[in-house]
């Protein structure tokens, strides 16, 4: 056979092979599903730019936690960024069992940014009154927001409505208030462009918790980020802030950026450790732990739930630092839920007396401030200071997953339902 021959038969096999590795296709975009299915208040038209609506992205039944987020795109007001600021973020939190919908909000010049805020409160106050036919919790709905989607849903959380139970719109009978909001690379500084704040005396009551993510680099935006951290801060309400050094605006989740494409797990974490991907309710948690028979100095006890892949991991310090020798205590706003973890304790010293406990450094501490301290005080506690071993006292972290190193299963504990029960953790070095 000739050789041309040949390479003409083997090109459909070429073809073929590169096709088999081709990934394979997402499902299409969901339909919109209009947020007001009759005439829209304030509406100027009847094209789709009228009609505010959300993208339903809902997760496969055995990934679902029943956790949900409202997906707000950027684009200045001007326009939506609806593939990297939409789809790809409603795909990821799809992947991970939390339900998404992308909000589609009136935008100028056909409309001001009164109506993209009715919008985005419209859009929860649905998303509740729909929460079983999309099979998400009412009271574990969130907010995403990115550049002005993040002004947006700020705004919208600072201002929202109170919902009435007597509104003829049975939409219009639920709150609109996000049970926790992120907010990515949305704010300029305060008072100036785009700037949001939650009004004065705003609380933990109003503003629910909080997720922050910025870039130094995006100067126009960094400035507002971090005067919001500090009023949330000043408000005593929850937030937790990313701020990486650089990074352009707009990068949405940065998916293959081996920096910034940490920041959606980060976040993850944070819904996660909030609690938000299970129903069931945290408890208070308190014990002590014990390395061979003898308190833990200092070091931590880690729970990893084991039979419910939304309950959020834990992790209990112990510092002796007033909670007594080998004592661990958390509450119920960071405790876990009930049922079974798999425990691991961790122990960075064996050696350890805090300040804070310290007999002798409270007495002269004390005595220093007061301005009582005598030339003996000062002779005593120098002799102390000399007489102290303060060498390091172990080779490295250890890590203990079993209570015995020869035990073939991991520790599990069962953390109670009912509060006040103490756990005592107990393992054996060898």
């Amino acid at each position: 056979m000739p050789a041309s021959s040949s390479r003409l038969l083997l090109a459909p096999l070429l073809v073929l092979a590169v096709i088999s590795k081709l990934p394979a296709a997402d499902p299409p975009v969901p339909k919109p599903v209009e947020l007001w299915p009759g005439a829209v208040p304030e509406a100027t038209g009847t094209s789709d730019e009228d009609k505010p609506a959300v993208y339903p992205y809902l997760p496969d039944p055995d990934k679902r936690t029943g956790a949900a987020i409202l997906v707000c795109p950027g684009g200045g007001f001007t326009t939506r960024c609806a593939d990297f600021e939409g789809v790809l973020i409603a795909r990821w939190l799809q992947d991970r069992g939390i339900a998404a919908f992308i909000l589609r909000y009136r935008i100028r010049p056909l409309y001001t940014m009164k109506e993209s805020i009715q919008d985005a409160n419209r859009a929860m106050q649905f998303l509740r009154s729909r929460a079983k036919e999309f099979g998400i919790a009412p009271d574990r709905i969130g907010a995403i927001g990115f550049s002005a989607g993040a002004v947006l849903a700020a705004t919208a959380t600072f201002a929202p409505l109170a919902g009435s139970a007597e509104a003829a719109d049975p939409v219009e009978r639920f709150p609109s208030l996000p049970n926790f909001l992120i907010l990515a690379y949305g704010s300029s500084p305060l008072g100036g462009r785009g700037g949001v704040n939650p009004p004065a005396g705003t609380g933990s009551a109003v503003a629910p918790p909080t997720f922050l993510f910025c870039t130094g680099e995006d100067a126009s935006h960094i400035t507002g980020m971090t005067d919001l951290y500090a009023a949330l801060r000043r408000a005593r309400v929850p937030v937790e802030a990313h701020f990486f050094a650089h990074g352009e605006h707009g990068v949405g989740f940065a998916q293959g950026d081996p920096v910034l494409g940490e920041w959606p797990s980060l976040m993850y974490r944070w819904v996660r450790a909030g609690g938000f991907l299970t129903d069931k309710k945290r408890v208070a948690v308190s014990g002590t732990v014990t390395i061979d028979g003898e308190l833990l100095v200092s070091g931590s006890v880690t729970f990893t739930p084991i039979d419910g892949s939304g309950a959020p991991p834990v992790t209990a310090y112990v510092m002796n630092t007033g909670k007594g020798a080998g004592a661990f205590a958390l509450g119920a706003d960071q405790g876990p839920v009930p049922g079974k973890y798999r425990v691991e304790v961790r122990q960075d010293a064996t050696r350890w007396l805090s300040n804070s406990v310290n007999p002798m450094m409270l007495k002269m501490t004390q005595k220093q401030r007061s301005g009582t301290l005598t030339d003996a005080d000062r002779k005593e506690w120098h002799e102390y200071a000399r007489a102290r071993d303060l060498s390091p006292s172990l080779e490295g972290l250890r890590v203990y997953p079993k209570q015995r190193p020869t035990d073939k299963e991991d520790l599990v504990v069962e953390v109670p339902e009912a509060a006040g029960k103490k756990l005592a953790i107990e393992v054996f070095s060898k």
